[in-house]
């Protein structure tokens, strides 16, 4: 079927109005569709950029806080990935952690189907747990999977420490405590001349169980942690509720706060050429 020359539809997309003729507008399937308002027209589910992400599959908090963080136009789509929650020690948490590489590429492969313009992989720990560059190598493998750029939160925190340029830094997470020096360790091993001057880790063994920690919880601990000698705090952990606290706390320790969900947003933005300016910390003004 195609619009002939005696009759124009008029298309209103949000408060964009478009008159379609017979030269402009026909339908063939969605392949129609999008000749007639193009990818990027107003109103079409995420015009300015469409993010493919990828959570654990006990993950609460990336969904509610990428909600209320990206800005209109930006749509995100979540494929989940799975992960046992029934270890009892540290060492079988770190091996679960470990394991997971495959259902990540998995969930990138379903995410794909969305057709975003970026994938993310939307875990901290589990992009840092291997050599210094495993963040780079998980991002290659999903793209390699799926022939569309990734990230992981991993990348997006070095780059935010970087793009600040903080040598010295607290860091806090909800992790055991032998998950918190491996991310340590791998935080200093990946930036030379990076130190991390004070840390805490919470023990949480559980997953889920992460998800269920108020946003007191860290703006708490990162009282506590934070020394004179940092020049900057990273919370870490995507389950980990943290934007609430973001401002407040750059406001009373007059350092930085880099979280890893607004790590993740503010670096899949920006490879996807929006820079606004938010507010959820000075990350966003860079």
């Amino acid at each position: 079927m195609t619009a002939t020359s005696d009759i124009d539809l008029e298309v209103t997309l949000g408060r964009e109005k478009k008159q379609i003729g017979d030269s402009s507008f026909s339908f063939n399937g969605s392949t129609g569709i999008m000749n007639a308002i193009g990818p990027r027209d107003f109103g079409v589910v995420g015009w300015r950029a469409k993010l493919g992400v990828i959570v654990l599959s006990t993950n609460l908090t990336v969904e509610d806080e990428f909600r209320r963080m990206v800005p209109e136009g930006v749509s995100y789509h979540v494929a989940r990935c799975l992960i046992p929650d029934s270890a009892g020690s540290e060492r079988e948490k770190e091996d679960q952690f470990l394991s997971i590489e495959q259902n990540a590429l998995v969930a990138a492969t379903q995410v794909a189907m969305a057709q975003p313009d970026l994938i993310l992989f939307a875990c901290t720990i589990g992009s840092m747990l291997g050599a210094a560059g495993h963040d780079v190598a998980i991002s290659e493998r999903i793209t390699q999977a799926t022939s569309i750029p990734a990230i992981t939160t991993g990348t997006a925190v070095l780059e935010a420490l970087r793009r600040l340029g903080l040598h010295r830094i607290t860091l806090i997470s909800p992790y055991p405590e032998s998950m918190g020096v491996r991310e340590k360790d791998y935080l200093e091993a990946s930036i030379p001349g990076l130190s991390v001057v004070s840390m805490k880790n919470l023990g949480v063994i559980s997953s889920y169980e992460k998800n269920l920690l108020p946003p007191s919880s860290s703006y708490r601990t990162a009282k506590e942690a934070v020394t004179p000698d940092a020049e900057g705090l990273f919370i870490s952990c995507t389950a980990w509720r943290t934007i609430e606290v973001i401002e407040p706390l750059e406001r009373e320790l007059a350092i930085p706060v880099i979280t890893s969900t607004q790590a993740s947003l503010w670096a899949c933005l920006r490879r996807c050429g929006i820079r606004e300016v938010f507010p959820f910390g000075r990350l966003f003004d860079t």
